[in-house]
């Protein structure tokens, strides 16, 4: 299998077209069956999943996989109910929080400046997935942790570019970022003074 260490350079690929067509279709037939198995879920199609996540992130072609990836609703709930029962999750898959938050991290930071409404369909899927994330592994291993707050503020990036009535609903659900001490979330600061900046703007 190919590591990131031997991948070459983008432009050393003789066929981008055909490269970005296989991890396309690698990538749908993986969240596919990732979606189809949702009850019974393989923690290793999470696992491929993430490496071609990787892969599209490290080649610029995850255009086309930013898209199913924000409309997974359905899935994201499943997840959120699978990560609810912590003897399930802990017992035959304890890395998948963080597996799931380094997908949507990856993502996330490849779409920061793309169309609107999959930004906002990215953050409203997968959002209330980090809050249960965040709630499970906050107690444990530090990297987990800061996969949590990196897409937190991947998160709160994205919804300082939304439209002001949308911004407000998903900063709602941003408020669990917060700490005693405001000095810890900046991110989460900044994006609600821009909120309020654009509000009082707002005819």
């Amino acid at each position: 299998m190919t590591t990131p260490s031997t991948l070459p350079p983008r432009r050393d690929y003789p066929s981008r077209d055909c490269v970005h067509k296989v991890l396309d279709e690698a990538f749908q037939s993986r969240l596919d069956t990732v979606m189809e198995f949702m009850g019974n879920v393989k923690y290793l199609n999470v696992k491929h999943l993430y490496w071609l996540i990787e892969r599209m992130v490290d080649l610029r072609v995850t255009d086309n996989a930013v898209t199913p990836w924000s409309d997974q609703a359905a899935l994201a709930t499943d997840l959120q109910k699978l990560l609810n029962v912590a003897d399930m999750w802990r017992n035959m898959m304890p890395g998948l929080p963080m597996l799931v938050t380094r997908c949507t991290l990856r993502l996330a930071n490849s779409v920061i400046t793309g169309e609107t409404l999959v930004r906002m369909m990215l953050v409203r899927s997968w959002l209330p997935v980090l809050n249960v994330c965040r709630d499970i592994v906050q107690p444990m291993h530090f990297q987990k942790s800061t996969n949590c707050q990196e897409l937190g503020e991947a998160f709160l990036q994205i919804i300082s570019t939304l439209p002001v009535l949308e911004a407000q609903e998903l900063l709602q659900q941003c408020l669990g970022f917060s700490t005693r001490n405001v000095d810890d979330c900046p991110h989460l600061v900044a994006a609600f003074k821009t909120w309020f900046r654009r509000a009082g703007r707002a005819p």
